[in-house]
Parts: structure tokens; sequence; C-alpha cells
């Protein structure tokens, strides 16, 4: 800590503290917390958020076009006039202009890290070849999670290919039930997915594993919740649960098995996310929001 001053802004600490006029934000390595609940969070500081993103774009050596920008700031809006940005640690927007705009996240700015070079193409996102390639998004439920944790998690993919076979869209992996893992489709008509569990099987509707699908857990309960595309899906009961986040970082395209890639799948994802659990409300408008970027730049299903 380098000192304390008050400007009338705002309270500083060594610049990882600010407590200014329209925001909280909480900074220490690269990370930023706007917190809504002393004052409202103002257009201002949504373009500050979306400028931090395309600075860090820039720096891992992309761009990001101002229309572009345009359509994150319009993301972010309506993400946080859910509530649903608050309780999301972070997010992997890869239907982006170029791979590192891609690979840079959403909200932590973290870069990550393809493997055995999966095929990237502009505006639609990453293919995997099911046997060798991931990108390791470098982001640690237990250190990186400030909303996914040991009792509340939430992870989710929108897969932009049908894909009715096993392996991973998105996940991590220290033991059978300390796991965060989604599975968009996996043998016809049932998903998968593991939230601090063991693996628990979801009936789909349709046999199509596009789309948004996101698993929670909240509280530390024996409910796991799955969603497709916004909606609900029955529930599933965990046998047994953890209290402690995964220590291994989040794979795309494949699962971090106690830091070995496993369970690879050939898909093509577009967008992960990461955090703590939704409401049903919440978990509706995120999808609404995910899908309209998706729209704009023509990636949705």
């Amino acid at each position: 800590m380098v000192g304390f001053s008050n400007d009338g802004a705002g309270l500083g600490v060594g610049g990882g503290l600010t407590l200014g006029a329209n925001r909280l934000t909480l900074n220490a390595n690269g990370r930023d917390l706007y917190g809504d609940g002393l004052t409202t969070f103002g257009t201002t500081s949504v373009n500050s958020i979306a400028d931090l993103y395309g600075s860090a774009v820039v720096a891992n050596g992309g761009s990001v076009s101002a229309n572009r920008m345009v359509i994150i700031r319009q993301f972010i809006t309506s993400d946080m006039a859910s509530g649903a940005w608050w309780l999301t640690d972070d997010y992997c927007s890869l239907w982006a202009e170029n791979a590192a705009q891609a690979l840079t996240s959403l909200k932590q700015r973290r870069l990550a890290t393809p493997v055995a070079t999966p095929t990237f193409t502009t505006d639609r996102g990453y293919v995997f070849n099911g046997t060798t390639q991931y990108i390791d998004t470098g982001f640690v439920p237990s250190l990186d999670g400030f909303n996914c944790t040991g009792t509340d998690q939430r992870i989710g993919a929108y897969e932009r290919t049908h894909v009715s076979s096993a392996g991973v869209s998105a996940g991590t992996l220290d033991t059978t039930t300390r796991a965060l893992s989604v599975v968009n489709c996996r043998n016809a008509l049932l998903a998968t997915a593991r939230a601090n569990c063991a693996t628990l099987n979801f009936t789909l509707a349709t046999t199509d594993s596009r789309g948004l699908k996101t698993a929670s857990r909240a509280n530390g309960g024996l409910t796991v919740q799955m969603y497709n595309r916004g909606v609900a899906l029955a529930n599933g009961t965990a046998a047994a649960v953890e209290a402690l986040a995964p220590t291994r970082s989040v794979y795309i395209g494949a699962l971090n098995n106690a830091g070995t890639a496993a369970s690879f799948r050939a898909s093509s994802v577009g967008f992960v996310v990461v955090g703590g659990p939704l409401s049903g409300a919440q978990e509706l408008a995120q999808y609404n929001a995910i899908q309209a970027w998706a729209t704009s730049v023509g990636a949705n299903v």
C-alpha cells in the first residue's frame, strides 16, 4: 500500500482500492470488481470496462473495431441490467474479429492459450478436432473465482455446431467430485454436467448441442440446475459434493483432468462463461444478451 488520497472523486489505496462516486473498484493482478450496491453504475463505467478490454486486446497483439466496441458495450449494459454481470467472474467471447481478441477474456482480461492449433474463424469462434486441441483459459476457480467458489459454481458454453457424442465443451477437474464442466450434448438426448459433484445427466427436448447450455449449484446444496438456451431442464441431484473449488484452470474443447487434457470434444465453441449461480430470470436474460451478441456478428444458432 502506497498511501491514501481523497481528491473528492473517491478514496484511493495505492491504486488497488478505489471508492468513487459511481463505483467500487477492487483491482488486484488485473482484476476489477464493480459493485452497484452502493451507487448507480453509469454509462461511463460501462465504457471504461469496454475500453480496458480493448486496451488489453491491443496489448495482446490484436485490435477491436469501433463497431465491435458498440456491441460489447451493449452486452455489458444488458448483462448489468439483469444483475448477471455481478455474478459472473469471466467471459470468453471466441466469436471475435481476430485471435488475440478471442483469447482475451472480457472481464478479467486474461489471455488464454490455444494448444495444438485449434482452428479460429473470424466472428465464429474456435473449432476443435476432438483428439488433441483445446484452449487453456488460465481461469482457476480456487484463485480467480470471486463468485465461483466451493459452494457456488456455474459454467456454460455456447456450441455453434451440433455434436452428438462424448467430450467436454469446457471444464476442469481435480477429483471425481471437485470438478466443474459442461457437455452440451452426449449420446442423443443427454447433456451432462458437473458442479463440484460427480457427473449428472440432463434430458434435452431435442437432440441438439447448439446454443448456450449452463450448469450451476448454489449454497453447497445437492441440487444442480442445467439450462438450455435460458430454459431450465429437470434438476439433477448430486450424491456427493465438494466444499473446495477446483484448483486447475478451465479448458475449452476438453477437460483439464488434474493437469492433463482429456475428454476432448470435436465442436465449434463461440462463448464460455464461468462464475456463480444465477436466478432463472437472470439465466434467460444472460442467454438473450449472449444471443444478441452472436446475432450481431453472424455467429448465432
